[in-house]
């Protein structure tokens, strides 16, 4: 494989993109939107909206979270939604994103990123990091610990964390001190066996979601879209890896948490058992409540060395 070779690798998959019809996707992302609507808020948390510009001179929206009993300067998480690069943010994000920083009492920066058709990569890619940077240049208008800031998400999202923390290294410095990673999505190639066992998003449907995400070539290293394409891992931060054990993109995340652990970084991989990809939107669940339980202990250790 070469370097640009990302393209070539997804193109022959372009008609499932058909699935998703101009009228059904937008219909869709509609649908998600008012339920979001519908999330109640937990107290103790400040829910705060910066829009800021993009390379291509749009505009995304970071929301901020902040408990009312906040220490400053604050630990803080910077969050990707999952979203297949296509759907609009889920209403259990805006639930589990405010849960993270009432219950660390940190500041939790959640990244409403461009998705495809209409913004490809390396759209998004280039919105996670203009809400890195401005984050990182924002720290004082913010609150924030310089040294405490934490960089994550869930499925694609956790993808935009890995691949910004590998442009940081790759530009010869690491802002971020910690991984917080949600069963990744992190490799285009599509090799892991785990995609073959589960009926429910099958390789047809991860098929259309990176025909939908790279929709041209583009000169830019594939580890800034397929982080497992990386030549090496060394120098990422430290990492908490999450896979669920009934999810087609299981084996993904755990071969890249055995990348990471070869390459020298600390890494904690925990696999959520009798769990599918996305089971937290189930708010009510005793799993949900159970693993929420665990990734708030992770923060916390990770935060304030507990």
């Amino acid at each position: 494989m070469t370097q640009f070779s990302i393209y070539n690798d997804v193109k022959k998959y372009k008609p499932l993109s058909l699935l998703l019809s101009p009228l059904v996707l937008p219909l869709l992302n509609r649908t998600i939107t008012l339920a979001r609507k519908t999330v109640p808020f937990p107290e103790g948390v400040k829910e705060k909206h910066v829009r800021i510009s993009t390379t291509d001179g749009d505009m995304i929206k970071l929301i901020i979270y902040t408990p009312d009993n906040v220490n400053y300067p604050s630990p803080a998480l910077l969050y990707f939604y999952g979203s297949s690069y296509f759907l609009t943010r889920p209403p259990h994000i805006k639930r589990l994103t405010a849960q993270y920083a009432l219950r660390t009492n940190a500041i939790v920066i959640d990244v409403d990123y461009r998705l495809s058709p209409q913004h490809p990569f390396p759209d998004p890619f280039y919105d996670a990091l203009k809400a890195s940077e401005w984050v990182l240049t924002h720290t004082d208008y913010l609150g924030i610990d310089t040294d405490k800031i934490a960089i994550g998400g869930d499925s694609s999202g956790a993808t935009l964390a890995s691949n910004v923390t590998l442009y940081y290294r790759n530009q010869g410095s690491q802002p971020f001190f910690y991984q917080f990673l949600i069963y990744p999505v992190t490799d285009a190639r599509m090799r892991s066996n785990s995609l073959h066992e589960f009926p429910y998003w099958s390789v047809k449907l991860n098929k259309m979601m990176w025909s939908l995400y790279i929709r041209d070539e583009i000169t830019l290293p594939n580890e800034y879209a397929s982080p497992m394409e990386a030549d090496s891992f060394t120098g990422l931060p430290d990492a908490y890896v999450e896979v669920c054990e009934y999810d087609p993109l299981r084996d993904e995340g755990l071969l890249l948490a055995k990348a990471l652990k070869r390459a020298g970084v600390k890494v904690q991989t925990h696999c959520v058992r009798n769990a599918f990809h996305s089971f937290d939107l189930f708010a009510a669940s005793e799993l949900t409540k159970e693993t929420m339980d665990t990734r708030v202990e992770v923060l916390n250790k990770a935060f304030y060395n507990e």
